[in-house]
């Protein structure tokens, strides 16, 4: 009987835990031929410089609203029109006060898709000459902690399935 029962809870731990792998690997976006794709060249620019915005595989005829996020910044930096070849590449130029940093350029329709890709900001002259140097400090830096829904989500259901693999082994050992 101890064999059997711990055998279904083994059985079950192996489902859940394959299905709740299954959930993640369908969340990353996967790369396939056809898609629509967003690309920023040059990848590195300066606060200020003009950076050209390619999409392919889109639909044609579709209006994309192209902006420029990062941590503590973002930007609207225009709209492009899909032509009839499903592409559209247009140039734009960055904001002359985006702080250095890593960000992501959006294109976003009016149906909700929503294409990115990543752009490096380098400190230019100009923002060279604002920056103030830095100093050692002993004060904590405030690290942002914010999680989006999915990664919540998944913690309460690994909590949940622990949870019940622990009380089912609990019961299998009385």
């Amino acid at each position: 009987m101890r064999t059997r029962s711990f055998h279904s809870v083994w059985t079950s731990f192996t489902v859940v835990l394959t299905l709740l792998l299954a959930a993640g690997v369908s969340t990353v976006p996967a790369s396939a031929h056809g898609e629509a794709t967003l690309t920023v060249t040059p990848e590195v620019v300066m606060p200020g410089g003009t950076i050209t915005v390619t999409g392919e595989g889109v639909e044609a005829g579709e209006s994309f609203t192209i902006t420029v996020e990062g941590m503590s910044f973002q930007a609207t930096l225009g709209t492009v029109t899909v032509g009839d070849d499903e592409d559209f590449h247009q140039e734009f130029t960055v904001p002359a006060d985006i702080p250095p940093g890593i960000y992501q350029v959006k294109a976003t329709s009016a149906e909700g898709e929503v294409l990115t890709a990543e752009l490096t900001v380098e400190a230019g002259p100009a923002s060279a000459e604002r920056a103030a140097p830095a100093e050692p400090s002993a004060e904590l830096m405030p690290l942002d902690r914010r999680r989006s829904g999915g990664e919540l989500v998944t913690v309460v259901v690994g909590l949940l399935v622990s949870a019940g693999l622990g009380l089912a082994l609990v019961r299998v050992r009385e």
